[in-house]
């Protein structure tokens, strides 16, 4: 296969798949991806950014998997997100590239991540989206608050909760990323979920979860 075969193989891998979640790319929008992907794997090479090497999972596990996180956010412009621990970008940049009225910040303690994340946000134009080479406990510290929180590769649970919904605005949302079926909320937190939201990865079918969070709840 010719490297424009695959390249047109790998668009339509992104349209149809995000598609099957409900979100619509456009021409713009699926480019912007293949150059996500190219960059990736590029400093991959040199910087450990991610596990996921092979083009098709990072499309599936990576860029599909972040975009089903559109299933919990309103389509309104000017929202502010914050997503914690991105790594390489997710699911906060293709969340951006998804719905780009979205203003973005990116937190990432590793040095050598955020310098890719600076280069790939240049590289794609993206506006209104900046990173904060720091953890996030440095933001507790500040008065800012956030409309919507995305955290999708974490450890403990609970910590992330504590410190997430601290830094949400009055009637933010927090929504994390979960693998299985089923939800599964430590019982402290019970007053501040509101849904999950089931779906699985359109090729693969692997089984994922959007779990939703409110500092304050409708109607609570």
């Amino acid at each position: 296969m010719s490297a424009r075969q695959d390249r047109s193989r790998l668009a339509s891998l992104l349209a149809s798949g995000a598609k099957a979640l409900g979100c619509a790319l456009t021409d713009l929008q699926i480019d912007q991806f293949l150059v996500y992907l190219d960059d990736l794997k590029g400093w991959n090479q040199r910087v450990n950014l991610t596990a996921i090497t092979e083009d098709d999972e990072v499309i599936e596990k990576h860029f599909l998997d972040s975009l089903a996180g559109l299933k919990a956010i309103e389509k309104r412009a000017g929202q502010t997100l914050l997503d914690i621990g991105t790594g390489a970008g997710f699911p906060g940049l293709p969340l951006k590239i998804g719905f780009p009225e979205l203003r973005m910040t990116l937190v990432e303690s590793s040095q050598k991540k955020s310098a890719f994340l600076y280069h790939i946000i240049g590289k794609l134009h993206l506006v209104e989206t900046q990173v904060l080479n720091q953890r996030v406990e440095k933001l507790i510290e500040k008065t800012t608050r956030y409309d919507l929180i995305v955290a999708r590769a974490f450890a403990k649970k609970k910590v992330v909760l504590e410190k997430a919904l601290s830094l949400l605005s009055t009637e933010g949302k927090l929504i994390l990323y979960q693998g299985g079926p089923e939800p599964v909320m430590p019982l402290e937190h019970k007053s501040g979920w509101e849904t999950t939201i089931q779906y699985r990865l359109p090729f693969s079918k692997i089984h994922r979860r959007l779990e939703i969070f409110r500092r304050n709840r409708p109607g609570s």
